[in-house]
């Protein structure tokens, strides 16, 4: 089930966060993260949270507007379509979606061209000095009733 944020979530969410940028990051030092942790942790109410929770957090997405600030999704539950499925929630939110992803983060690429984001402009990141792509979705809302489309 995919439900919004709850504070007693924030411990889980801080962890798969930590985990998975230090996984899918391996061209980053990993202290940029731990360095990172507390304002992250910080920051997190400020940003739409929706979380995979099935018997437990699985996952998690962050929207701020419609611009994906996190999707990570714990280690033992990947390729199980929990990131899919908190994309899918994103998508029903908003008419476009935006995401930032390293260069180097090829898995993630990969899985963003899956759920229909293209590569629209690279930049460097100014904290990490990593080139970073910026892809983007745009949503059709269709709504069908019968033979009619809204």
């Amino acid at each position: 089930m995919i439900r919004e944020y709850q504070t007693k979530d924030l411990d889980t969410i801080m962890s798969i966060w930590l985990k998975g940028n230090q996984q899918a990051h391996p061209f980053i030092d990993s202290q940029f993260f731990e360095n990172n942790f507390e304002l992250v942790k910080m920051l997190i109410p400020a940003s739409t949270i929706f979380v995979q929770d099935i018997d437990g957090v699985r996952g998690f997405i962050g929207l701020m507007d419609n611009y994906i600030s996190g999707l990570f999704v714990d280690e033992q539950y990947r390729r199980q379509h929990v990131g899919q499925a908190l994309i899918a929630k994103a998508k029903q939110l908003h008419n476009q979606l935006n995401v930032l992803v390293y260069k180097q983060n090829t898995q993630a690429i990969a899985f963003y061209q899956s759920q229909g984001f293209q590569v629209v402009d690279q930049s460097l990141n100014e904290e990490t000095n990593e080139p970073e792509l910026l892809m983007t979705c745009t949503v059709n809302h269709t709504i069908k009733i019968g033979k009619c489309a809204l």
